[in-house]
């Protein structure tokens, strides 16, 4: 049987070597991973994420982000590959998308923070051809999205595939969700005099409760008036005890009160 469970152990360490070489080299985050299709994304700042950052399309986990670029924009806000005629810059953000996502024109796209611990992220909803308030039904607009293998072939990036291209494409914009943390920081940083001026306040409270001054401090510190609060409780539940007994008693006497009434009322 030794020869046996040597093969045993042999084949359970080669398959979990298997399913490790499959999951980093074959799946989709290794080398041989199945190529998506890129496209960039207009931020007016990067916010925190950087290459690397999961992107989610309708919260489900679709691509990366592969590039982060600064780039001159015109006084509409479209990237010119001139920077003498740019009036602005913008950050350039370069996805990945595993698969094909058709994008509407009441589209959203944000970077925002997935929990509160956890790093940024983009999510973009695509949006939809339901109509909106103003009644307009959304149309489908034209984003250009070459796949990473052509992109590879002619040596570009996705950034300057789309300053080749021109115009005809519409750029999608993003914007941030804000920082829950920046903004705590914010309320904190506006209201510090207020903040400080209260744990003073309880910081006084405290102390003068250890230095037995005040009621409290003194059912604190004091034995004696420890001992006349459990005593003033222990009589108040007794009273109480005997306030229910005699309801109780009263209850019980009732119907042999009421009999009695009737019948000297009867004669």
């Amino acid at each position: 049987m030794n020869w046996f469970q040597n093969i045993l152990v042999g084949i359970l360490f080669f398959g979990a070597l298997a399913l490790a070489g499959f999951f980093t080299i074959i799946s989709e985050s290794g080398p041989f991973a199945k190529k998506g299709n890129q496209t960039v994304l207009y931020f007016d700042n990067a916010d925190g994420i950087k290459v690397g950052s999961r992107v989610t399309v309708l919260g489900v986990p679709a691509g990366t982000i592969t590039d982060l670029a600064l780039i001159g924009v015109d006084e509409q806000r479209r990237p010119v590959a001139d920077e003498s005629l740019a009036v602005a810059q913008r950050v350039a953000v370069t996805i990945e998308l595993k698969k094909p996502v058709k994008f509407y024109s009441n589209y959203k796209i944000a970077v925002k923070n997935e929990t509160i611990l956890s790093g940024k992220i983009i999510a973009i909803d695509p949006g939809s051809v339901r109509p909106g308030e103003d009644g307009k039904i959304p149309e489908v607009v034209k984003v250009l999205a070459p796949s990473t293998s052509e992109l590879q072939s002619e040596s570009k990036t996705a950034l300057q595939h789309r300053l080749e291209k021109g115009g005809g494409f519409t750029d999608l914009q993003g914007e941030s969700a804000g920082d829950p943390l920046a903004g705590l920081s914010e309320v904190l940083a506006e209201n510090r005099t207020d903040i400080r001026r209260t744990l003073n306040n309880v910081a006084e409270i405290t102390t003068k409760i250890n230095q037995g001054k005040g009621t409290v401090g003194l059912l604190i510190n004091d034995d004696e008036l420890h001992r006349n609060a459990n005593t003033v409780l222990t009589d108040a539940q007794i009273v109480v005890r005997e306030l229910r007994e005699s309801l109780e008693d009263t209850r019980e006497q009732a119907p042999v009160n009421s009999f009695l009434r009737a019948a000297l009322t009867a004669f």
